[in-house]
């Protein structure tokens, strides 16, 4: 392994407009503690494939297998991830003895050594040897393959033997383990294979050049092919032996360090090295030790004096060739080359003042193969990095963005770093330029549990990864009737403004914060226990008025959240007629032996029979059932007894009961159709009526300012569209300036029926946007303009004068006095009437008036 290397709810008040939150209340049994990271551990199997472990073998399993984890430690410069290599996977679990000795082996065939190990194989037969220090993945099983008797008097029946004939240099990559043997005399070269395998890259002897020599071909047959018992030789041809002087070839007193693909010699004055023939000089460079100048050029001599040599050009094709610099030098920057980490550099390059690195270098750096990572690419170490964030304009720089190791981070989401280009002019830098090589691994991780926090919900374990956005990482829960508000760190907080998990951030060392996080719900409008009473209340008057309005009599009141039902006949309540009590909401009703049901917008009569029809002979009864109640319970005890006593999840599952039949809705993306606040049963009201369409891009434009002729279009497609024989007279209003004819035939048909008079300068000012009291006065002349006695009025105003015509008070306190627009609630109660509409409220004002049958 490399060193890089019960349940507690808000009580019910009755008002869907309250967020109740509501979690299960789980006790947190210890100290939520901060977690700890750790990178991924790579675990690998080693199967001995007909072998034995000797006992003694570290990670030895009940099954004779060896388990062998690359795992990762938190060091004090950062945190390493795990490469996967393992040094001692042959010296150590490949061992079988010294000298065909098998007292001191790790590992031996049938325990008795009577074969010889030869490598350790992805599969069970056939293959080639996994390479000593090749990155392993996590979940890897190894199998040990076996060649012929390790007591065979003659090795070569048992491997591969290259015969190198002294030419070429022979090593043994595999240490003590030996599946590689190199003799005495350094010549003879054996690697051991079981039938079936073949050789692998790393068991061929090396390929290097001696005394004018230079490596051609093996003999006796080809590498791919070789099987146990094959020799193979090494054949060389003649190559070229190479000085490079480090004394300029124009001027003796000018000293040059040189350096070969990065790397610098170490050898002190010239070096000498063998070549294939008409060789180049490229990868070397040479560089004035102190002063950092690049050799002007470079001088060949092949015997007959020094001339001038570019480096890309071909060697002479001699035996001899001395190559030397040039001075005095030119200014360079020199590129310190980062492979591993920020710390270390492995190699250095020098680049000419106004040059591209290619172009000093001759060609551009390659990627760099890192166990178990992925390449990024290469990044000057100071190159700025701007973005905009909240807080304006940030500028950070290109080192922010890896770890000690070159390991990408992903802290900073709102931007990546900078790529270096090899084809750009560097101009002269003394500091010089740290060039990093950046990579991306599996990150670092904690594991944190996430609970549900709710009867019946499994806890999450989740690994949570540095670096990387929490909201992104954390799991997607869901609950029938409930919005997530958030993880916190106990399950019932106090203060929901603290110890919450921030997921709008990377995971850190200091988030998240505990080991352990709680789901915290807000019980949705529509659903749960607060949805059921909703469905129970719906079209149940809530209130009555003892006011007489216009001689009808005593009118019922509503409300679109839920609210307890209040019997009325109780009361003896009627109309001057005798005839049960009439709502101010719509004429159409139905009633009971003790409540007052009407119709709620948003459905049309067929719908609402049937959901009342599920209501009374299905919902109702198996609540008195669930509850134990009295079976003559009526509605209010019914209701009563759903607040205080039903669970959200039986609460949910009864309300299915009116999916069926429930108000079909527009689907708008922009209108929430779970909050009773955004007035979407009154759009889906319109949306039906084929009032309100909605914006080209299928939105409602929730939240959006009114435009005067956008409710006079409303108001023009609720009284049928009609037709109209001329053009409003509008100054303002042609053609060109309202291209949409049916806007302007909506124009001029509430021109012509009195519903806008438009300004004084003879505009009607068709895009201007819509004040509140200005579209009361709208709606108002719509509907007939009622005799009203704004005196008499039920709702009072502290903004709104009766008798005011400037500003529209007969329209605006006939609407508030008849359930159509409501003010605004403080310290006083006011109207706003200056305030601009925004369309659901528009919508809200418009539906109302529709159900109170004021516009035909």
């Amino acid at each position: 392994m490399t060193g890089n290397t019960k349940v507690w709810r808000a009580p019910l008040a009755g008002l869907a407009s309250v967020a109740m939150i509501a979690t299960m209340g789980v006790a947190a049994s210890t100290a939520n503690a901060a977690p700890s990271y750790q990178y991924p551990d790579v675990k690998v199997t080693l199967d001995p494939n007909g072998g034995e472990f000797a006992p003694s073998v570290s990670g030895l399993q009940s099954d004779g297998t060896v388990k062998l984890t690359d795992a990762r430690d938190n060091v004090t410069d950062g945190y390493y991830y795990a490469d996967g290599v393992f040094e001692d996977l042959y010296s150590t679990y490949g061992f079988d003895g010294t000298n065909g000795s098998t007292s001191d082996a790790n590992i031996l065939w049938d325990g008795q050594g009577a074969r010889r190990f030869s490598g350790w194989y992805t599969e069970k037969t056939g293959g080639q040897a996994v390479d000593p220090t090749a990155a392993l993945t996590d979940g890897t099983t190894l199998y040990a393959h076996w060649s012929q008797g390790a007591s065979s008097t003659d090795e070569s029946e048992d491997a591969v033997h290259f015969d190198t004939d002294g030419k070429v240099t022979s090593t043994n990559p595999d240490g003590i383990s030996n599946v590689v043997t190199v003799d005495n005399t350094g010549r003879n070269v054996y690697v051991f294979l079981a039938d079936g395998d073949t050789l692998a890259d790393w068991e061929v002897p090396s390929t290097d050049v001696t005394d004018y020599q230079v490596f051609d071909h093996w003999d006796g047959g080809t590498v791919a092919t070789a099987k146990a018992g094959d020799t193979l030789k090494a054949v060389t041809v003649a190559g070229t032996k190479l000085t490079i002087n480090r004394t300029a070839s124009n001027d003796p007193s000018v000293q040059f360090d040189l350096y070969k693909d990065g790397v610098k010699a170490t050898t002190a004055g010239s070096i000498s090295f063998d070549v294939p023939r008409q060789s180049t000089l490229a990868g070397w460079q040479a560089i004035t030790p102190s002063s950092k100048k690049l050799a002007t050029g470079w001088s060949v001599d092949a015997g007959d004096g020094f001339k001038d040599y570019a480096v890309t050009d071909q060697l002479p094709d001699v035996n001899d060739v001395t190559v030397a610099p040039k001075g005095p030098g030119i200014q360079a920057t020199v590129v310190r080359v980062h492979k591993w980490n920020k710390t270390d550099v492995n190699e250095r390059y020098f680049i000419a003042s106004g040059q591209t690195f290619t172009q000093s270098v001759g060609k551009a750096l390659d990627d760099v193969k890192r166990a178990n990572t992925t390449f990024l690419g290469w990044y000057d170490k100071a190159q700025p990095v701007t973005y905009n964030d909240v807080s304006g304009q940030v500028t950070v720089y290109n080192d922010d963005f890896f770890e000690g190791n070159l390991i990408r981070v992903y802290l900073l989401d709102k931007a990546d770093p900078v790529q270096f280009s090899f084809d750009k002019a560097i101009n002269q830098d003394n500091a010089g330029i740290d060039l990093y090589a950046g990579y991306d691994t599996e990150a670092p991780f904690t594991t944190i549990t996430f609970d549900p926090n709710y009867s019946g919900a499994d806890k999450i374990s989740q690994k949570i990864y540095w670096g990387k956005k929490l909201a992104d990482q954390v799991p997607s829960v869901t609950r029938s009737g409930y919005t997530l508000v958030g993880w916190y760190e106990v399950p019932n907080p106090a203060d929901l403004t603290k110890q919450k998990l921030d997921t709008s951030v990377a995971a850190d060392a200091t988030t998240p914060a505990a080991t352990t996080y709680y789901a915290v719900w807000s019980a949705d409008s529509k659903y749960g226990v607060n949805g059921l009473l909703f469905n129970l209340a719906r079209g149940y008057a809530t209130g009555i008025s003892d006011n007489k309005v216009e001689g009808k009599g005593y009118y019922a009141s509503f409300t679109n959240s839920p609210s307890k039902p209040v019997a009325l006949e109780a009361n003896g309540r009627k109309d001057d007629n005798g005839v049960a009590l009439y709502t101010n909401a719509t004429k159409e009703h139905e009633t009971s032996t003790f409540k007052f049901v009407v119709r709620n917008p948003g459905y049309v009569q067929t719908t609402w029979n049937a959901f009342v029809k599920s209501r009374d002979e299905v919902v109702v009864p198996a609540l008195i059932k669930e509850l134990k109640l009295a079976k003559d319970a009526d509605i209010a005890t019914v209701y009563e007894a759903v607040a205080t006593k039903l669970s959200a999840e039986k609460a949910d599952e009864i309300n299915q009961q009116f999916a069926k039949v429930a108000s079909d809705k527009a689907s708008f993306p922009d209108v929430n159709y779970d909050d009773y606040g955004t007035h979407s049963d009154e759009i889906t009201s319109l949306y039906k009526k084929g009032i309100v369409k909605g914006y080209a891009d299928g939105t409602f434009g929730y939240g959006a300012k009114l435009a005067r002729v956008d409710y006079i279009v409303w108001l023009y497609r609720a009284a049928g569209s009609p037709a109209v024989s001329s053009e409003a007279s509008f100054s303002d209003v042609n053609a060109t300036t309202v291209p949409n004819k049916d806007f302007r035939d909506a124009i001029a048909w509430a021109a012509s029926e009195g519903i806008t008079k438009g300004y004084a300068d003879g505009t009607f000012a068709p895009y201007a946007t819509l004040n509140r009291q200005d579209a009361m006065a709208f709606l108002y002349r719509a509907a007939g303009s009622p005799k009203f006695n704004e005196s008499y009025a039920d709702v009072k105003f502290s903004d709104v004068t009766p008798g005011d015509t400037a500003n529209h008070s007969q329209a605006v306190l006939w609407a508030a006095s008849n359930d159509i627009a409501k003010g605004y609630s403080g310290t006083v109660n006011y109207f706003g009437g200056y305030n601009t509409l925004v369309r659901q409220d528009a919508a809200a004002f418009l539906a109302r008036t529709l159900d109170h049958g004021y516009i035909d």
